[in-house]
């Protein structure tokens, strides 16, 4: 949550789209298959992607969320499209406000 807010272009793959952040961590609980609206980050590349269909992955990532609300915002996102990640409502106890 540190290095947020992230600016990022999109990367698209079958059945899901891919954003590049400077993310270095290891693996942890990763898994291979994925179904629609989960998030997962691919750790070797600092990808995070967000699933667009069932997939089964050929290299394993880990598991970071689902998406709730939106999912068709990033099923009509195009190649090199630019993406900001950031906080959205309050900040949770023991996280850094990034507006300060």
């Amino acid at each position: 949550m540190r290095i947020l807010p992230v600016d990022s272009r999109v990367n698209v793959q079958p059945g899901m789209r891919c954003l590049l952040t400077p993310l270095k961590v290891g693996v942890e609980k990763a898994r291979t298959s994925f179904v629609r609206g989960d998030v997962a980050l691919l750790a070797s590349g600092g990808l995070i992607c967000v699933f667009v269909q069932e997939v089964r992955s050929d290299r394993p990532l880990n598991p970071l969320g689902k998406v709730d609300e939106g999912l068709e915002l990033f099923e009509e996102m195009r190649p090199g499209d630019s993406v900001r990640l950031s906080l959205s409502g309050p900040p949770v106890a023991g996280q850094v406000d990034p507006t300060q």
